[in-house]
């Protein structure tokens, strides 16, 4: 009997990120979750207004495949005041969500055979999308302190690589790179001619202002970004992304037959809402990341996080069986091996009411 299953489809795994949300959905208030990065705060009334207005408004019907006219002129006018990246409207494109920009890019860019260098620990849609398209990923071991070394991506260098990926501020340890180390990442792809990818969407949340956009100085740089975590809209699935024009007319083809566009009503409301205050969000999540690092200095290895609202924690040692232990004691994390090519560490997202996370750490303190 013949499959009914390609072979690309056999090359990704399902996610593990989804399978601890869906076994939260199932028992709802039963475990303390500290597992699923999405903001916890209610999306702000003002831009609940604009999108019933949109859809009273009838912005229900298809938009242009690369995104609406006003939403991508916020969207430029954005990059040029707030990342200094030169850009026009011909260089930007709306997208249905991050991960639909991720899937565009890379789908336009790689080649099977193509290896990618891919920072470790990473969210895990690089790798899986990479495999599907039968790239060769090289893994540029970040760990202990998670920060860029340069002489290791110098050295993993060859002639097939096409591309490196930044997340910054990272999912899932956290770590947001500095300017010196970007700029250094910069001028090995420049001298290499390489494809750089950056995904931008914890911009916001940056609790040690350091953040930094490698767009502004790399013209090959493809930067991804989103609404999804800053106005805690993450069902909405409205991204966006900059690139050099040539590379924007080939996501906008592939788009045309996969996504087509990205909400119509969303994309009116946000373009209405475009400059919605988040500082709270991040003054709150800073507060919750500080307590944490307080918290359980004593009792686990991990980097302070700098941004995004993941801590990425080392298992102790002796600690056998430590994410089921987690799971008896009713905490929901993410193991290690979701994001890296090790394990023996896990993933809390601190994006959680205060108490929440409060209830979370009791339980991790009397594991340790």
């Amino acid at each position: 009997m013949k499959t009914i299953l390609s072979n690309r489809i056999g090359k990704i795994e399902a996610s593990g990120i989804r399978k601890i949300f869906e076994l939260a959905a199932k028992n709802k208030g039963e475990y303390v979750d500290l597992s699923i990065g999405q903001p916890h705060f209610e999306t702000p009334k003002a831009l609940k207004k604009a999108a019933q207005l949109a859809i009273e408004e009838n912005h229900n019907a298809y938009f242009p495949t690369l995104g609406s006219p006003k939403l991508r002129k916020k969207i430029l006018e954005k990059l040029q005041n707030e990342n200094d990246i030169d850009s026009s409207i011909d260089t930007t494109m709306v997208t249905t969500g991050v991960a639909g920009g991720i899937f565009l890019a890379l789908s336009a860019t790689i080649n099977p055979g193509d290896e990618v260098i891919l920072p470790d620990p990473y969210f895990v849609l690089y790798k899986e999308v990479l495999s599907y398209l039968g790239a060769k990923i090289v893994y540029l071991d970040t760990y202990p302190d998670f920060d860029l070394n340069i002489k290791k991506l110098e050295g993993l260098i060859s002639s097939k690589t096409k591309m490196i990926i930044i997340n910054s501020p990272c999912n899932p340890t956290g770590k947001v790179f500095s300017e010196e180390t970007l700029r250094k990442v910069a001028l090995i792809a420049k001298k290499q001619d390489l494809l750089i990818l950056s995904d931008e969407i914890y911009e916001k949340f940056d609790f040690d202002k350091r953040f930094f956009s490698i767009g502004s100085i790399y013209d090959k740089t493809i930067t991804l970004n989103g609404f999804s975590k800053s106005h805690c809209v993450t069902g909405w699935r409205v991204g966006y992304l900059h690139a050099p024009t040539k590379l924007i007319c080939a996501m906008n083809k592939l788009q045309q037959y996969t996504f087509v566009c990205a909400p119509s009503f969303a994309q009116q409301a946000l373009a209405q809402e475009f400059n919605m205050d988040v500082s709270e969000f991040n003054k709150y999540y800073k507060k919750n990341r500080d307590f944490l690092s307080d918290s359980l200095r004593d009792l686990y290895e991990f980097e302070t996080p700098e941004g995004a609202f993941y801590a990425f924690l080392k298992i102790p040692a002796k600690k056998d069986n430590f994410i089921e232990t987690l799971l008896e004691n009713k905490l929901l994390v993410i193991p290690s091996e979701v994001f890296s090519q090790k394990k023996g560490y896990f993933r809390i997202s601190f994006a959680v009411p205060f108490e929440e996370l409060k209830k979370g750490i009791e339980i991790l303190r009397q594991v340790a």
